[in-house]
């Protein structure tokens, strides 16, 4: 195995805490769970017995009308990605299509897969990945209906896995959670409480796959990182079970920051961006300067952090996210506003 850098993660790892407005993070806050009916003590938690991965499987399994057995549980997304690829990737090749999540194709290339970036009929052998998000990160966009159609009809007839990250599934507010996981016996779907929920500091994920799949991720899973943490469990159980509250929150922070990101984007100049589902979107700007110098330009001048667009596999653009507070988001959008404005005239 031959690491291999991902360049976003570093860029917020190292940059995140200088900057004065980080439109970097993908996620919503932590809420404030005690006031959103969740326990958090963990004299409580410690004075039960119950097996917590179990109770959670079963959980997730009832969002989506799925079996337990269905269920793999993961630490956070990071580790869905991660062994999607390595168990399911037995020939050694992955198609992703570009823009697309970093780890999405840094993983695999770090497993030494060959990747690339579009659709060939080795692409459909057997043993071969073709790994997606939908809604799609970092344009925020749902998969074509059309295009996942018929992407589904080609899996069903062939050999190789259809990997789909449905990381912000959940922001399209579909009422009950849909998902993909279903629609072909060789297509795997993942998900994780750290974006929508805004619980990334408790590191729970899943993913969905035929029982076959599932036995072959849970025996990796055991290898790689043995158990998640019970006491996490414990609470993402009762966020699940209070699932209501939790999405009238995220549609309430959706609801307020979107209107201000089409605010921006009306007032400023040589910027474009289409919004889709999720709580960020994928904005262009005029001129030829790579989008790495341009945010690092942008960070010196305005204090405002986006995340270069070069570093999901497309150039000329940046990632803007619209999870914080309305009053950061606000000022950085402001600052953001007038640097292009300025840059324009």
């Amino acid at each position: 195995m031959r690491p291999s850098r991902d360049e976003l993660f570093d860029w917020i790892l190292s940059l995140g805490p200088a900057s004065k407005y980080n439109l970097t993070a993908s996620g919503l806050p932590e809420p404030d769970l005690r006031a959103m009916g969740v326990d958090v003590s963990y004299d409580h938690f410690a004075s039960e017995k119950d097996e917590h991965e179990t109770i959670f499987a079963e959980e997730v399994a009832k969002l989506y009308g799925a079996e337990s057995e269905n269920v793999t549980l993961t630490n956070g997304g990071s580790e869905a990605i991660f062994l999607a690829y390595s168990v399911l990737g037995t020939a050694g090749r992955a198609a992703v299509p570009l823009p697309n999540y970093p780890p999405m194709f840094t993983v695999p290339r770090s497993l030494g897969m060959k990747v690339e970036d579009t659709l060939t009929t080795k692409s459909w052998a057997r043993g071969s990945m073709l790994g997606l998000t939908d809604p799609n990160n970092p344009t925020g966009r749902s998969l074509d209906e059309g295009a996942a159609d018929t992407l589904i009809d080609l899996a069903k007839g062939s050999r190789a896995t259809v990997y789909i990250n449905e990381t912000y599934m959940e922001f399209t507010f579909p009422g009950r959670p849909w998902t993909h996981f279903g629609r072909a016996s060789n297509v795997v779907t993942s998900s994780t409480m750290t974006k929508f929920f805004g619980l990334g500091r408790f590191r729970v994920g899943w993913i969905l796959s035929d029982k076959r799949r599932a036995r072959q991720l849970l025996y990796a899973k055991w290898a790689v990182s043995g158990h998640d943490s019970a006491y996490s469990l414990w609470i993402a159980t009762q966020v699940l079970r209070n699932r209501p509250s939790f999405v009238e929150r995220a549609r309430q922070v959706h609801s307020r920051n979107v209107k201000l990101v089409r605010r921006f984007l009306e007032q400023t100049e040589g910027v474009s961006a289409d919004l889709g589902a999720a709580p960020f979107c994928f904005v262009r700007y005029e001129g030829k300067q790579d989008s790495t110098s341009l945010a690092h330009r942008v960070l010196d001048r305005t204090g405002v952090l986006v995340a270069p667009g070069g570093f999901f596999g497309v150039p000329g653009a940046f990632r803007l996210c619209f999870t914080t507070d309305e009053g950061t988001l606000k000022a950085g959008l402001g600052a953001l506003s007038r640097f292009f404005n300025e840059r324009s005239s």
